[in-house]
């Protein structure tokens, strides 16, 4: 698999960024709009329901079959277990059966986190046959009746499940953040200044396209 890093850097970097920042204040972390408002910490102490709030889940850091993909490459850089909205059990070793995992991490309350959710949506539909697999991952379980109202208005059909802390490694302080994971389990260098292997912001159907061309192709 091609890592085109020149060309991917430019994608990125004439992408605009746009993301969502919480007005809200957060336990444990900070999640921030990327339109720029900072959220205010609070203790652990506080029970006061939040969007934010992560989700208790189980964590599977236990090692997988290092053949899953026939090759003996398969050594996973990040080990979960999510069930998502639909039932579904999803672990890493649902990599190895894909050549591109997109991990999109969104709030029913950040406008571009919804916004490109069809451009999302219809990646999916155009890659899942050529080996793209994508999975949507939520904290707001406190807003389950907007979560499921903008996955009937969005036409979402890919995976989406609560957050799970495995994914805290992730955590940069806004909404949408994406990761790319490859079919050995090693996190693509998809990144724009937010943080190593992080893409913050919504981005276009066009330019998350030229993207996945890149390592797919």
């Amino acid at each position: 698999m091609k890592k085109k890093l020149v060309t991917i850097m430019a994608v990125l970097l004439s992408a605009s960024l746009m993301a969502c920042s919480s007005s809200k204040e957060t336990t444990k972390r900070k999640t921030k709009k990327v339109s720029g408002k900072k959220t205010e910490a609070k203790s652990d102490d506080d029970d006061e329901d939040d969007p934010t709030e992560k989700t208790t889940a189980k964590d599977d850091n236990g090692a997988k079959d290092p053949d899953k993909n026939g090759n003996g490459d398969f050594s996973p850089d990040l080990t979960f277990e999510i069930t998502t909205l639909d039932g579904q059990t999803i672990t890493e070793e649902e990599f190895a059966a894909h050549k591109i995992t997109m991990i999109n991490f969104w709030e029913p309350w950040c406008g571009p986190c919804v916004n490109e959710m069809p451009d999302i949506q219809k990646l999916y539909e155009n890659y899942k046959d050529k080996g793209l697999l994508v999975i949507g991952v939520f904290s707001s379980t406190d807003m389950m009746d907007d979560v499921n109202t903008t996955i009937d208005s969005t036409g979402v059909k890919y995976p989406i499940a609560p957050y799970v802390s495995a994914f805290d490694r992730f955590q940069t302080g806004y909404v949408p953040t994406t990761i790319f994971v490859d079919e050995n389990g090693h996190l693509l260098p998809v990144s724009n200044g937010y943080g190593d292997n992080v893409f913050v912001g919504s981005n276009s159907y066009d330019d998350w396209a030229r993207l996945i061309d890149s390592y797919i192709a």
